[in-house]
């Protein structure tokens, strides 16, 4: 899974054998299921997870069986631009404990840089013009 930020012009460019990493600043990270991120979502804007889960738009299919590029409601991008490093830590510590995350087994400081970087993607996002925060997802 990768976050990146674009223009909606340059990801509708992306070509299926394409690395959004090579074109994007991004954070790329081992498998982390929508499950996972929308809990994270739902601990950041304090909504129930189902209405969380649509924080995730599909925008893009590349292929009928993936990769999947979902846009980032500009709400979330927003709300997670505003944490400081103390509220990013809390909320690692939150994350942490979610059943979600259960079956991925990890660590604390690991889940903090993951939040860290997340959080300065939405900010360069914000800063941006005509930019959103993209998940590059294969599952």
């Amino acid at each position: 899974m990768i976050i990146f930020v674009g223009s909606d012009e340059s990801v509708e460019e992306l070509e299926v054998d394409e690395d959004p990493a090579d074109s994007f600043p991004c954070l790329a990270t081992g498998p982390l299921y929508r499950d996972a991120r929308t809990q994270l979502y739902a601990l950041v804007t304090g909504v129930f997870f189902d209405e969380a889960w649509d924080f995730e738009v599909l925008s893009y299919t590349l292929t009928e069986e993936g990769p999947w590029i979902y846009r980032l409601a500009t709400e979330l991008v927003e709300q997670l631009a505003e944490l400081d490093e103390d509220t990013i830590g809390e909320y690692a510590e939150l994350w942490l404990e979610c059943e979600e995350l259960e079956s991925l087994d990890p660590d604390l400081s690991d889940l903090y840089d993951f939040l860290y970087h997340f959080v300065h993607l939405c900010r360069t996002a914000l800063d941006g013009e005509d930019l959103g925060v993209f998940v590059y997802a294969n599952s």
